[in-house]
């Protein structure tokens, strides 16, 4: 008999708390660190949340994109060379605008954050997202407490 595993949708509270705890261990992380005060922890949060809105779209699009094309380049010598040459085009147009995106992070982050300070959580960020990989490949240890 198979075991039973519940569907998305009954995991989706237990992964919404799970994702709260991260981002609220990941905000204290950061504010220790950086040591920062209240006012930069609140405009952190609002920069965060518009350009990783925007940046969590760029990626998605860029996945497509890439989906797209190995599908078309697995046609071999019946792929449509026209459809590569626009995928390959998207895709070097959506780094371009990913690569804008950053540039404006940190043209927001430097209106209140110093330069080391922003050195410093661009360090935070990459152990962040090393971390995440890590949890989705399964290395779970503790899904509320990051490692960096």
């Amino acid at each position: 008999m198979r075991p039973m595993h519940p569907s998305p949708e009954a995991n989706a509270p237990r992964r919404q708390m799970l994702e709260k705890q991260f981002r609220q261990r990941s905000e204290q992380i950061v504010r220790q660190r950086l040591n920062l005060n209240d006012d930069q922890v609140s405009r952190l949060r609002s920069v965060n949340a518009n350009i990783g809105g925007q940046r969590n779209a760029l990626l998605e699009q860029e996945r497509s994109v890439r989906s797209d094309l190995r599908d078309e380049m697995a046609k071999g010598s019946g792929a449509d060379q026209a459809r590569v040459a626009q995928l390959m085009a998207q895709a070097h147009d959506l780094q371009g605008k990913r690569f804008a995106l950053q540039q404006d992070e940190q043209r927001q982050l430097s209106s209140f954050m110093t330069p080391m300070q922003v050195a410093q959580y661009g360090g935070l960020q990459a152990q962040i997202r090393q971390r995440i990989r890590e949890m989705q490949r399964g290395k779970n240890d503790d899904p509320g407490v990051p490692n960096p």
